[in-house]
């Protein structure tokens, strides 16, 4: 799956440019844990958005974006996006240079056709966040709404557990109760899926 630079998709920071979206570069030492975040940039992992990648058997492909101080939880993602746990698996480095990003720096942006984005629900909230660049010596500071926005057609789902984890000012740091969720035929966001809207 080897791939010149002129077949890899568009740079995070290109997409989010040609979309008119306003948003900020910071370079910072290489990172790939929360940890490394940290230490090596001053961003807040509370306000930030970590993104992994997920692929299915039927070579599918999954950019999973939650607050930054959750857990994923794996049973959730595969529901949600309707896969076995079994058969998802987290993608290797071929994968994410097929995509143009590189360990420590997946993006929710993504220019590569056929990707789904899956946000947990949490994020739609948290306002301004730091993610990745695609690099692991960058980070982008943008509105969490147009993360969605350009995901096209995002998964909203409850995929991570953000009970113990602040995720950023005026955010909600619990899960709604089923009263205060919309009704099947309203969406939680203009173009955003969710599970049950398939």
């Amino acid at each position: 799956m080897s791939q010149s630079s002129s077949s890899l998709p568009a740079a995070p920071d290109d997409v989010l440019r040609a979309a008119g979206v306003t948003f900020r570069v910071h370079p910072h030492p290489p990172v790939r844990t929360a940890e490394d975040v940290r230490r090596e940039t001053g961003l807040s992992v509370a306000d930030s958005v970590k993104t992994l990648v997920f692929t299915a058997d039927d070579d599918r492909v999954f950019l999973v974006a939650f607050p930054g101080l959750a857990r994923l939880g794996y049973g959730r993602l595969a529901r949600a996006v309707g896969v076995p746990r079994s058969r998802l698996r987290p993608a290797g480095e071929e994968v994410l240079r097929s995509l143009g990003m590189e360990p420590g720096g997946v993006s929710p942006v993504c220019g590569a056709p056929g990707v789904t984005v899956v946000f947990d629900a949490a994020v739609p909230g948290m306002g301004t966040v730091y993610c990745g660049s695609g690099r692991a010596d960058r980070s982008l500071e943008v509105a969490a709404a147009d993360l969605l926005r350009l995901a096209g057609d995002p998964l909203v789902a409850d995929v991570a557990d953000v009970a113990d984890a602040p995720v950023g000012p005026g955010a909600r740091t619990e899960r709604p109760d089923k009263t205060e969720r919309p009704d099947k035929d309203e969406e939680p966001r203009p173009g955003a899926r969710t599970p049950s809207s398939g």
